[in-house]
């Protein structure tokens, strides 16, 4: 296939497919990796290792990071939806100049730091200390509520609430015309981890330069940049493993090697995207798992409490069990945090018995209605009533979002990371079913 002068490999066209299945279908992956990373990093910080509110907010992290430190950035290359975008991005801009833009290689290799610079600011920052001033310029926010696939774009949300977010990714998308993968290039802090992790990694591009022209195809072919033409084996960590330069290479002289040994590149993506989808959704499996399992053991938890009660003070009323979400709507893409939203409630003890409705608002605007009960002054179960967000993010954050309310008697409690736009719209239906419980 050809786009104006230049031609497309069979591989890339494979790889190409693959990038567009991800972008429908899994575009998530990409933040819940991040955020994936921030809950192992809080986690050793806090030295807080609870598995049951841990494992569903890392699946992506454990899916993603063991392949790249052994295979290298598959993901980067193949999986990405942030970096999918930046491709089309690429191939249009080819389209409409006929003519690919250059960047000095010393000026590339300089603006190359400043993902690190970004990553370590994020850690610093917003992980340890907290801040909260830049939560609406993550270009990811604006990114998922405009390229949800099978949705109108949410622009006038957008603009409203993310308005630092979109024109930080308006910006992004109009330099990605002149510099291909300019984000994952010079600003992408999970790009910077990758990076860093990617090192260990037992691929590698080999290319003797021995037997090279002086075309410096290999080169041009590649969208981060890296100057393949100074080596005869290619471990930057720049490297997304596109396999641009195999494709491109007219001698056929360059090839991915796997501890030292050539193999079969198409073969090796298709093999690495598998088993980074496999870990994921067997992980996802064992975090639902371990959701209903933490269910269980509240519901039993509660019942032994209850009949304990019971035989000193006989109750008027005997409490309901802690509840699983109902099942929601069919699966769609869901992959940005959403606004602070007020989530205040009386102290433990403070409650009006009875039971109370209240409605949050979770992704894109979409209604969650809850039913809490209270029982002795005690939030005693919380159940999901109605709820316009997606199925499997309702039943990823529901069990951790409903049992730490009743653990903490709160509603302000910690989003699940990767179904936060869910999580906040539960915390606040529960806020406004507990105001009436003053």
């Amino acid at each position: 296939m050809k786009i104006g002068k230049y031609k497309i490999s069979a591989m890339q066209l494979m790889r190409s497919a693959t990038q567009i299945l991800f972008f429908v279908f899994l575009p998530a992956l990409y933040i819940g990796s991040f955020n994936g990373v921030k809950q192992i990093y809080l986690a050793v910080l806090h030295q807080d290792f609870n598995v049951m509110s841990l494992l569903p907010q890392i699946v992506e992290a454990i899916a993603i990071i063991p392949v790249t430190i052994l295979l290298g950035r598959f993901f980067c290359g193949w999986m990405c939806a942030f970096g999918a975008m930046g491709d089309f991005i690429s191939l249009l801009s080819l389209k409409v100049f006929r003519r690919k833009f250059r960047i000095s290689e010393k000026t590339d290799k300089l603006l190359k730091y400043v993902k690190y610079v970004l990553l370590a600011f994020l850690i610093v920052a917003v992980w340890t200390m907290g801040a909260t001033a830049f939560s609406a310029s993550n270009p990811w926010d604006a990114f998922g509520m405009l390229f949800t696939v099978g949705q109108l774009p949410d622009l006038s949300y957008t603009v409203s609430y993310l308005t630092p977010a979109l024109v930080i990714l308006a910006l992004i998308v109009l330099a990605s015309f002149f510099v291909e993968r300019f984000f994952c290039r010079y600003l992408c802090p999970l790009g910077a981890v990758f990076a860093l992790v990617s090192k260990l990694r037992i691929t590698s591009i080999r290319k003797p330069t021995a037997k090279c022209g002086n075309c410096r195809i290999c080169t041009r072919s590649c969208p981060m940049g890296i100057s393949l033409y100074q080596n005869d084996v290619v471990r930057s960590a720049e490297c997304i493993d596109c396999l641009s330069c195999v494709s491109a290479c007219p001698r056929k002289n360059v090839s991915l090697a796997v501890s030292g040994n050539d193999v079969r590149p198409a073969l090796a993506g298709a093999m690495t995207v598998a088993a980074m989808t496999g870990i994921y959704y067997v992980g996802s499996a064992a975090a639902n798992a371990v959701n209903m399992n933490a269910t269980a053991i509240s519901a039993t938890s509660e019942a032994v409490e209850s009949s304990a009660a019971n035989n000193a003070f006989p109750p008027a009323n005997t409490p309901s069990l802690p509840s699983t979400a109902k099942d929601a709507q069919s699966s769609a893409s869901q992959s940005t945090p959403s606004p602070t939203v007020a989530t205040s409630a009386p102290s433990a003890g403070q409650y009006k018995d009875g039971t109370y409705e209240g409605s949050g608002t979770g992704f894109r605007g979409r209604t969650t209605t809850v039913s809490v009960t209270v029982q002795g002054g005690d939030i005693t179960d919380i159940t999901i009533v109605s709820t316009g967000d997606d199925g499997p993010f309702v039943n990823r954050a529901f069990p951790v979002v409903s049992r730490s309310i009743i653990e903490s008697q709160s509603a302000d409690v910690n989003a699940v990371s990767g179904a936060t736009y869910t999580s906040r719209g539960i915390m606040q239906a529960v806020a406004d079913a507990l105001s009436n419980a003053d």
